[in-house]
C-alpha cells in the first residue's frame, strides 16, 4: 500500500536534516474538517506526516501491519484511526483499507466476562417470583399521602426485603393496617403519612404486626400517657407504639387536644 499525505509540498520537508523534520502549520487549528476527526485520527496524523518525511516525495510504502509495528499500535487501532483520515482526504491510499479483524480477547478477560454474566443470571434467578405483582398489591394498599411518594425506590426496597426472607404478605398486611390507622387518626391523604420508602426502610410493618398481636389497651390511662409524653418526650412502653408510628393506639382526638393546649 502507498500512503501519500495531502499537499505534501506545503510541509517544507528538509531532507538534509538529521533527523529529518517537517513544519506543522498553525492553520491546522482552524481546519474544520480536521477538527471534526475522531481524537485517535487527529493524534495519528502528525506521526504519519513525520513518517512520510523518510520516504521519497512523502509516499509511505508499507503494509498496514508494517505501519502498525512502526507506530507501536495494533493493526485494528491503526485501521480505525487511519480510515477517517483517508475518507476526509488528508491522506491518499493506493488501495482500500482492509476491514480490520477484532483483536483477540485475552483468555482472562473472557473468563471475567463469563463470570459477570453468570452472576447476573444468578441474581436474576434469585428474584422472588411474582415480586412485581406483590409490590403492586402493597402499593395499592399503602395509605395515600399529600406530597412526594416515589415508587421506584420503594419497589427496590420491597424486593430487597423479600430477598432477605421477609414475607411479602406480611409487608402488605402492614400496609393495610397503616391505611386503617391513618383513616382512624384522620391523616389519610395528608403530608403526615410517611413515604412508602421510609415505611419500608424503618420496617414499620413489623411494629404494626406486633401491635396487632397485643391485647387491647383499654386499661391505659391515655391522658396521663400523653401528658407525660408532651412534658418529657417519653412514651410509655405499656401504651404501645408512639404517635410517630401509624400503629399508635392513642385516641387521635386526645393527641390533637393536647397539642392545642
Amino acid at each position: 500500500m502507498i500512503l501519500t499525505p495531502k499537499n505534501w509540498s506545503s510541509f517544507q520537508h528538509y531532507k538534509d536534516r538529521a533527523p529529518a523534520w517537517i513544519k506543522l502549520h498553525r492553520g491546522l487549528l482552524d481546519d474544520y474538517q480536521f477538527c471534526c476527526l475522531p481524537v485517535a485520527s487527529k493524534a495519528l496524523a502528525p506521526f504519519l506526516w513525520l513518517l512520510a518525511s523518510e520516504y521519497e516525495e512523502g509516499k509511505i510504502v508499507a503494509t498496514l501491519d508494517e505501519l502498525a509495528f512502526r507506530l507501536r499500535m495494533t493493526r485494528g487501532e491503526l485501521a480505525d484511526a487511519l480510515s477517517p483520515l483517508v475518507q476526509a482526504g488528508f491522506f491518499d491510499a493506493s488501495e482500500p483499507l482492509a476491514e480490520c479483524k477484532p483483536d483477540a480477547i485475552p483468555e482472562k478477560e473472557v473468563q471475567v466476562k463469563e463470570e459477570v454474566e453468570k452472576n447476573s443470571r444468578r441474581v436474576a434467578d434469585a428474584t422472588p417470583p411474582r415480586a412485581n405483582a406483590k409490590f403492586d398489591e402493597f402499593w395499592k394498599e399503602y395509605p395515600k399521602r399529600d406530597g412526594d411518594n416515589p415508587r421506584k425506590p420503594a419497589e427496590k426496597k420491597f424486593n430487597a426485603l423479600v430477598k432477605t426472607g421477609v414475607d411479602p404478605d406480611a409487608i402488605i398486611a402492614g400496609a393495610k393496617r397503616a391505611s386503617q390507622d391513618a383513616r382512624r387518626r384522620n391523616i389519610y391523604g395528608t403530608p403526615y403519612v410517611p413515604q412508602a420508602i421510609k415505611f419500608l426502610n424503618d420496617q414499620r410493618f413489623l411494629d404494626i404486626a406486633v401491635a396487632a398481636a397485643e391485647p387491647e389497651l383499654s386499661e391505659v390511662d391515655w391522658p396521663q400517657v400523653v401528658a407525660m409524653w408532651r412534658k418529657s418526650g417519653h412514651w410509655s412502653r405499656w401504651a404501645g407504639p408512639d404517635p410517630d408510628s401509624p400503629a399508635c393506639r392513642c385516641p387521635p382526638e386526645l393527641l390533637e387536644r393536647q397539642a392545642a393546649e
